[in-house]
């Protein structure tokens, strides 16, 4: 499994931060390549949902599922079917707002498959990661 970790400060506090994390609904306003959000059921670590995401021009329908719903300090999700990975969100208050850790791990579609295309998806991805980060901060600091 590939891992891209990132960690940022955000000018927000935990519960607003977190609230919106949790909140997958969302997720297409500052996650690039996913394309849609659909069939959302549940709350705490019954949330679950359904997406459309898009990498290297390839579109892949994914199930989300929370498995740890801790406000306001951790989200932690797992994707299913089409991708498989888990993103592990930490938040930690820091003055007025709130520092924010992701420990993403994942697995490259086999759809996408071969080395070459693979190392060039993870740079990619990498790239994506810090687009989500700068979108993120965007959207929560403009509150």
């Amino acid at each position: 499994m590939a891992t891209i970790e990132r960690s940022f400060t955000v000018a927000a506090p935990p519960e607003r931060v977190f609230d919106f994390l949790a909140d997958h609904t969302q997720d297409p306003r500052w996650l690039p390549g996913l394309e849609a959000v659909e069939n959302v059921t549940g709350t705490g670590t019954d949330y679950r949902w359904e997406m459309t995401y898009k990498m290297a021009g390839v579109s892949f329908h994914v199930t989300g599922q929370v498995t740890a719903h801790e406000p306001p300090r951790r989200h932690v999700v797992e994707t299913r079917s089409g991708m498989v990975s888990t993103w592990d969100w930490t938040l930690t208050p820091e003055g007025e707002g709130t520092h924010v850790s992701l420990r993403l791990e994942y697995k490259i579609p086999a759809a996408l498959g071969g080395k070459i295309a693979e190392k060039l998806l993870l740079k990619q991805n990498e790239k994506m990661a810090d687009e989500g980060v700068a979108n993120l901060k965007r959207l929560l600091e403009a509150g």
